[in-house]
């Protein structure tokens, strides 16, 4: 066995997990990163030593100031003794040594060479970190949150201890395994006094140009589109453009190709212009069938892309065809085609109004839930366990991602460009004060649940995961449903 199939196997593995959970009793290493375990009130133990040990193993907690603990771990000589004799005796079953039966007893000394005495090593670690380490994690277990646990201890170190000539371990054996637990929640002020004021938003000016808008986007889509043969693209058309996009140096030379940008045959509608990158609808404006136009943009400082923000770029527009939109008569012919059950224009457009005031409602009602939510969060104290703000920033980040997908403010072929381990990381590192916030906030919620001993109905768990699914498969992305049902009950709670 290779010292790397041992270096590879140094996490906690799931599997490892769930059978030192059955052999406990059932206690699941596994904790929500989310939905915190029964013990996030419980009294922090901050740099406090806990020594606990049996069967030759001995472990010693140490918490550090972020809900992060560190296990000693130290595994006697004896106990490491016990384990190298029942990998010999197991080699000497399987490993084949010139001169001697099969199963037949072999001198260590010529059983390791025959072998290799890198290897007798390899499999003797192998077999007591498989071991121990599950021993080790039995008193945090039902603390730990979930996938945080990793060997801090250089694993090459660990071979240093095996100097025996046919590889036999001479001391102790120690490690170090980090693992961030449930976090403890101070609170600064009673959650059951908040009181908050919000501007609102929801005036008769704001509603009604956002039901002509609405209805000048049905009546687009019952429009034909004409090929334009006589004039240049204006604001207004369609066009099938190729596309493409690079940096622009400090010298001002080309520099490289932005990715995702570069598109063939791409059918620009310059009528929602405010959905792509600002004055692209511009650039494009004025260029006839069959020319080209480069021109220079810059990304906004907002920009969904990080790398791109303040970036200058030089875009390549070729027009291959121009539409216009020749739109229906507006009559109450055309009633029922706009909005279902409708018989006269009037009825359409105030069907429209009342959608807008709704929808201007539901955000009313969202800004007042996010003004209590701050105040939520703002009124908890917690040392934030690192594995929990990468979580949540993963989740945030690809949340953005899936609605620039589902807006067509992005394709799919950008969003792959986009989900890379640095884009998502620089996307936490720049959002981290309201990733923590969230994470903050989803703590404290947990907490009052419990308080108020709070539950998340059948029904209502049902009828989110429905949702879920429908958007997932809305926007052709595959998902797993064990996550998809806990990610529903997390949104509920």
């Amino acid at each position: 066995m290779a010292f790397s199939a041992v270096a590879s196997r140094m996490r906690i593995s799931k599997s490892v997990q769930h059978g030192t959970a059955a052999k406990l009793g059932g206690a699941s290493l596994r904790a929500s990163t989310r939905r915190m375990p029964a013990s996030i009130s419980a009294s922090r133990r901050a740099n406090r030593l806990m020594v606990l040990g049996s069967g030759g193993v001995t472990v010693t907690e140490e918490m550090d100031s972020n809900s992060r603990m560190h296990l000693k771990v130290t595994i006697s000589k004896e106990r490491a003794m016990s384990a190298y004799t029942e990998v010999m005796k197991q080699l000497s079953k399987d490993v084949r040594v010139p001169g001697f039966r099969p199963g037949a007893k072999v001198n260590p000394t010529l059983l390791a060479q025959s072998y290799g005495v890198k290897n007798v090593k390899a499999a003797v670690l192998e077999d007591l970190l498989n071991k121990t380490m599950p021993e080790a994690m039995a008193g945090v277990a039902a603390r730990a949150l979930d996938e945080s646990d990793r060997i801090e201890t250089d694993i090459s170190t660990l071979f240093d201890v095996f100097t025996g000539p046919a590889g036999e371990p001479t001391q102790d054996i120690e490690y170090t395994i980090g693992v961030d637990v449930a976090p403890e929640i101070k609170w600064t002020g009673s959650y059951k006094d908040i009181s908050v004021e919000i501007q609102a938003t929801d005036n008769e000016g704001t509603i009604q140009a956002a039901a002509d808008k609405e209805f000048t986007s049905k009546l687009k889509d019952l429009g034909t589109l004409r090929v334009v043969a006589d004039r240049p693209v204006q604001e207004g058309d369609v066009a099938v453009i190729d596309l493409k996009a690079c940096r622009v140096e400090s010298d001002g030379s080309d520099g490289e190709e932005i990715p995702g940008v570069n598109n063939k045959n791409f059918r620009f509608d310059t009528s929602e212009g405010d959905g792509f990158l600002p004055g692209l609808v511009q650039g494009v404006s004025g260029i006839s069938t069959g020319e080209t136009k480069v021109f220079e943009l810059n990304f906004p400082e907002d920009w969904v892309n990080e790398s791109l923000r303040g970036q200058v770029a030089r875009f390549s527009a070729t027009v291959k065809e121009t539409f216009f939109r020749d739109l229906p008569k507006v009559e109450d012919a055309l009633a029922p085609k706009l909005v279902e059950g409708a018989t006269t224009i009037e009825e359409v457009r105030s069907k429209l109004l009342a959608a807008a005031a709704e929808k201007a409602k539901a955000a009313q009602d969202q800004n007042l839930h996010h003004a209590i939510t701050d105040q939520v969060a703002d009124m908890v104290e917690v040392a934030l366990p690192d594995s929990l703000v990468q979580e949540q920033g993963r989740q945030n980040y690809t949340v953005r991602m899936l609605e620039l997908l589902g807006a067509g403010q992005i394709t799919k072929d950008v969003l792959n460009t986009m989900m890379t381990e640095e884009m998502v990381g620089n996307y936490i590192d720049k959002n981290r004060a309201d990733v923590e916030r969230m994470v903050r906030l989803t703590l404290a919620v947990g907490d009052i649940q419990k308080r108020e001993s709070l539950v998340v109905t059948e029904e209502a768990l049902k009828a989110e995961c429905a949702n879920s699914r429908a958007e997932f498969e809305r926007q052709g992305q595959q998902y797993d449903e064990e996550r998809l049902v806990e990610q529903a009950r997390e949104l509920l709670e």
